[in-house]
Parts: C-alpha cells; structure tokens; sequence
C-alpha cells in the first residue's frame, strides 16, 4: 500500500465545498454526565460524555463509567481535558474481575493533552474506566468509548465509490467510522479532506482482519489539509474495510469530507443487498439462535422481517408461521448479527423465513422484497 498527503485546494475554498456538501448522519452519540457523584455510568461503544457536570473537584474525586465486552473483542479508549489544564487529567481500566489492566494520564507540557489507549479485551464482562486528577483542581473533562474490532455497529457504511460525504468530529475525544467494500482486483483511495483549521485531523484504514492498511494526519500549518491513503487488499484483506478519523491529541474538534475512490483496476459495485442465516438449536434451554450477515445498500433504509414457521402441534394445521421480528435496517455494508428466539419446543423441521424489502420510493434501487432467505433446521420430537 502508499500513503500520501496532499494540498489540492486553499481552506477558504474547502470551507464553501463544505457547505454544498450533504451532510452524512453519523451514529456516534454523545451526553453530558449525570450530577456528581458520577460513578458506574454506563457508556456505549460510539458514545461520548462531555458537557458541564463532567468535571473533577479534588484529587479524590472519581468518576467511573462502564460497558460490556467479550473477549477478544478491541476498544479505543480516550480521556481529555476541556479548555484550561489546571491539572493533569487520568485514565484507568479495570477488567471484570476488578484487576487494573491500564492506567495513563496526561501530560499537557510535553504535547500530551489526552490519553487515548486500544485495548483488547482478554475476558467477557463488564470493565469499568476510572477518570481521576492528579492533583487538586476543578477541571473539565471528555471521556469516549469506540469499539474498533469488529467494526463497531455504529459505523456509518460508505453509499458508494465516489460519493463525497461530510463527516464533523465532535465534542472532543469523539471519533468517526466509516465502512466499506474491497476487491483484490483493485486499489482504492480513500480521501479525507479538513474543513476547519483548528485542530490536525488523522484517519487510519484497516483491512477486513484488522490489520492497518495506511494511516496519515493532515499537516495544517505547512498546508497539507488533505490525507490520501492508497492501498491493494489480498485475499485476507478484502472485504469490509474501516476508515477511523479522529482528532491528533483528541483534544479538539473537526469537520471534514470523506471520499473512497477506484484508482485502478476492477472495483466491482456492491451487491443490492445480501441476507444470509445460519440456524442452531439449543433443546435444552429451547433456544433457537439465528445467525444472519445482513448487508443493505439499497440506497435507502430497508424493512427486515422474519417469521418463524413450523407444524402445529395440535395438528390442526399443517403449518403456523409466527412473526419473529420487523425492524428497520439502514444502509450497512456486510454485517454478522445474532437474533435469538426462546421458548422454541422441539418441533421436528421449523423454517425461518428473513426478508428484506423497500417501500415504492424513487430513492430505492430495488422496490418491494430485495433479498430473502429461507432455512430449515431439525429441532428432534418429543418422546
């Protein structure tokens, strides 16, 4: 792969790109914190907590925030002071068994405004982030939370080759993901483009497996607004790749456009939709576990639906179909979720039935059902 940094515009004539630019909903969430005492607050990964009541009093105060993961699993991590630094600010974590894994704090005189850690997790449970001073001031404060493998749920799937997309970092210690599809028969560019100057912009793009592909940070003050990342996938490398932005020292906001490009070779366009599952059944806990890879880029939000159908046990009726979900599915590039139905007795062959379909509008590229999947399982009888 390359990685290039290139100028091609002056700012001011970025800025007035900006404005014409539809904005691309990102699903990053962020809150103010709840009042003091603020511990064992519960943070999502895409969430960030920033606002007035996120602040440290005294170098005993402790805010704690927590969340659940699953081994293996790998989290970025960040903390930041907001405006005035009249102490260093401190991050731990702890894992579920209450064990410190890391501790990291700030260190404003040496270029050090935030820490920002990525770790993976070695067991499944709830790990709490402890947020300390250190030493006695009022300061204030931003804590995020992002879950980079698997890419995280709350990514924001890239519509199309080419399409330019305006995407805003903001409060500080927030971050953006964005994703998309790859082919071995091509090099992709992916282009990120800074519309503000306050701050240094820096995006990193990872290979379906994880690894970096290329990663880059804007260079403001020798006019270098823009990062260029090229890069070729191998076999193991295709698939759903991630570009990750976020502000160099996290300690700042940004707005930018986002643009992935064919620069050579076949990129083939993504398919419409895809709908996959895989059925298993628990006879004890009488669970049945679906397994779908969902992808969705028919241009416009989609309907998923599926039902349940099996033999009625009264033997009435040959057949009874229950519904098992509806719910709506936004533009997602290729996506594993797990769906779960409980209360399932063995009913010899069931059928799962999964659809995906768009209302008749001009924005879809396919109106009614666009892709559908149907699977069987035998759950065994009853003696």
């Amino acid at each position: 792969m390359r990685v290039s940094t290139n100028f091609a515009l002056p700012l001011a004539a970025l800025l007035f790109v900006f404005l014409l630019v539809p904005r691309a909903a990102l699903a990053d969430t962020y809150a103010n914190c709840p009042t003091e005492p603020a511990t064992n607050v519960r943070i999502a990964p895409g969430e960030t907590f920033s606002g007035s009541n996120c602040n440290l009093y005294t170098d005993g105060d402790v805010d704690s925030f927590v969340f659940t993961g699953t081994t293996g699993e790998t989290y970025q991590l960040a903390a930041a002071v907001n405006g005035a630094v009249p102490a260093q600010i401190c991050l731990t974590l702890y894992n579920p068994s209450k064990v410190q894994i890391f501790s990291g704090c700030t260190n404003v005189p040496f270029s050090s405004p935030s820490v920002v850690t990525d770790q993976k997790l070695a067991a499944t449970g709830t790990y709490t982030i402890v947020i300390t001073e250190a030493s006695r001031a009022k300061l204030n404060y931003g804590v995020s939370l992002e879950r980079l493998y698997p890419f995280p749920a709350d990514a924001q799937a890239v519509p199309k080759l080419g399409a330019s997309l305006v995407g805003d970092i903001t409060p500080l210690t927030d971050s953006d993901a964005w994703t998309f599809t790859s082919a071995t028969t091509a090099t992709y560019r992916v282009t990120a483009t800074m519309t503000s100057s306050n701050s240094q912009l820096c995006m990193a793009v990872y290979f379906s497996n994880f690894t970096v592909a290329g990663s880059a940070c804007t260079n403001i003050p020798f006019s270098s607004p823009i990062i260029q990342i090229d890069f070729t996938p191998t076999g193991a490398e295709a698939g759903t790749n991630m570009a990750f932005l976020q502000v160099a020292g996290n300690d700042s906001t940004a707005t930018y456009t986002l643009e992935v490009s064919c620069l050579v070779g076949n990129c083939p366009a993504p398919q419409p939709c895809t709908l996959t599952d895989v059925l298993s059944y628990n006879a004890t806990t009488s669970t049945l576990t679906m397994k779908f890879t969902v992808g969705n880029n028919l241009g416009t939000s989609a309907n998923w639906s599926a039902w349940l159908t099996y033999a009625d046990p009264q033997g009435t009726n040959l057949d009874t179909m229950q519904t098992l979900f509806s719910v709506s599915q936004p533009i997602t590039n290729l996506k594993a979720i797990t769906k779960t139905f409980t209360g399932l007795p063995k009913e010899g062959n069931v059928g799962v039935l999964s659809t995906l379909s768009t209302p008749h509008l001009s924005t879809a590229k396919t109106e009614g059902i666009a892709c559908s999947s149907w699977v069987q399982i035998n759950t065994g009888t009853e003696p």
